[in-house]
C-alpha cells in the first residue's frame, strides 16, 4: 500500500457552499493542505475559501510558489520544485510506519480544466511515483456564471467550445468558432477582453454575452449585453470569463 496521497481537490469557484462534501472531507481528513500561490505574493484563493474547515494545530499549510507566466522555461523548474515539495513535506510527517499520510491540493475550480495541478501531477509520477494520486472535480466557474446569470449554456444538440482566452483574440477566429459552436466559453479573458469585446460589438454579439470575475467571492462582478461597454477599456482580473452565445435566428 502506498504511504503518502495526494488527493486534488476543485475548490469550486468561490463560493464555499460550492465545495463538494467529499472535497470537504478530504480537506478535513488531510495532514498537509498545499495550495499553489504567484510570486506576486497574493495570497491563495484557493486556501481562502477553504479556511474555516482547516484546523491549524493540527494541520501544515504548504504554500507552493508558481509564476504566472507562460514562459515554458520558467514554469517547467516551478512545476518540478511544487512536486519536490510535497514529497519532502510528506516524507517529514512524523507519523508511525504504515499509516498512510494524505495531503490535499486547493485550486479553484476543477483539478483537470486549465489547472496547474496536471503538470505537477506529472512531475510527481516522474520522480515521486510512490505518491498516490486522487483527484476530486469542482465547480467550474463557467457553470456557476452561468447560473448566477441564469444564462443557458446549452439545448438539446448544442455544441459548445471551451477555450483559453488568450489565443482567441483575433475576430476571424472568433466568427469561425460562433460559426461552429452555439456558445463559446472564453477562460482567463480579463488581460484581452477589450479586444475581445471590440470583435464581439463589431459582430453585433455583445447582446449575447455574459461577463463575470471572481464569480461566488465577495468581489464578484457580471456584466450583460450592453453593460459591457463600459468594460472596453479596461484591463480585467485573470481569474474572468465570457460566455457567447449565438443567435440562432440569425443565422
Amino acid at each position: 500500500m502506498n504511504r503518502f496521497k495526494v488527493i486534488a481537490v476543485g475548490m469550486g469557484p468561490g463560493d464555499p457552499e460550492l465545495i463538494t462534501v467529499k472535497g470537504l472531507r478530504a480537506i478535513q481528513r488531510a495532514r498537509l493542505i498545499f495550495v499553489p500561490r504567484s510570486q506576486d505574493g497574493e495570497q491563495s484563493l484557493a486556501l481562502r475559501i477553504a479556511r474555516e474547515w482547516i484546523d491549524p494545530e493540527r494541520q501544515q499549510i504548504v504554500e507552493l510558489l508558481l509564476p504566472m507566466t507562460r514562459n515554458a522555461d520558467k514554469l517547467m523548474p516551478a512545476w518540478q520544485a511544487a512536486a519536490d515539495q510535497i514529497a519532502a513535506s510528506m516524507a517529514a510527517v512524523d507519523v508511525e510506519a504504515d499509516t498512510l499520510i494524505e495531503g490535499v491540493y486547493l485550486l479553484l475550480g476543477d483539478p483537470l480544466l486549465y489547472g496547474t495541478f496536471t503538470y505537477i501531477w506529472a512531475a510527481l509520477a516522474e520522480a515521486h511515483p510512490a505518491i498516490a494520486i486522487e483527484i476530486v472535480p469542482g465547480v467550474t466557474s463557467f457553470a456557476a456564471s452561468a447560473a448566477q446569470g441564469q444564462f443557458v449554456l446549452s439545448r438539446m444538440s448544442d455544441r459548445v467550445a471551451i477555450l483559453p482566452a488568450s489565443y482567441e483574440t483575433d475576430g476571424e477566429a472568433l466568427r469561425q468558432l460562433l460559426a461552429d459552436f452555439d456558445t463559446v466559453i472564453l477562460m482567463k479573458v480579463g488581460p484581452v477582453l477589450p479586444q475581445i469585446l471590440t470583435a464581439l460589438e463589431e459582430m453585433d454579439l455583445l447582446e449575447s454575452a455574459l461577463y463575470a470575475e471572481r464569480v461566488g467571492m465577495p468581489e464578484e462582478q457580471m456584466a450583460h449585453g450592453p453593460d459591457l461597454k463600459a468594460l472596453k477599456n479596461q484591463r480585467r482580473p485573470y481569474l474572468s470569463l465570457l460566455i457567447v452565445k449565438r443567435d440562432r435566428t440569425s443565422s
